[in-house]
């Protein structure tokens, strides 16, 4: 497995394994935007490999909302 699918393969699987824990909606479930955040740096890695800009700018989009559920959910 290349790098390129590796990274596709991973950040698929981490974004549903915390869409799984997120929608649990019980103690911990905000652990998912852990899994999220890893999830964005794999396809962050995939877009920039592949030249997939749009994918670049939505996946930027998507590591700041996962930011946020990881400031939301453990700091405050």
């Amino acid at each position: 497995m290349n790098s390129k699918t590796y990274s596709l393969v991973a950040g698929s699987l981490f974004g549903l394994i915390g869409a799984f824990v997120l929608a649990r909606q019980d103690q911990g479930s905000e652990a998912g935007f852990i899994f999220f955040l890893i999830s964005n740096l794999f396809f962050i890695h995939f877009s920039i490999t592949n030249r997939y800009f749009a994918l670049l700018a939505m996946q930027i989009g998507f590591t700041a909302t996962s930011l946020m559920g990881i400031y939301n959910g453990f700091i405050l």
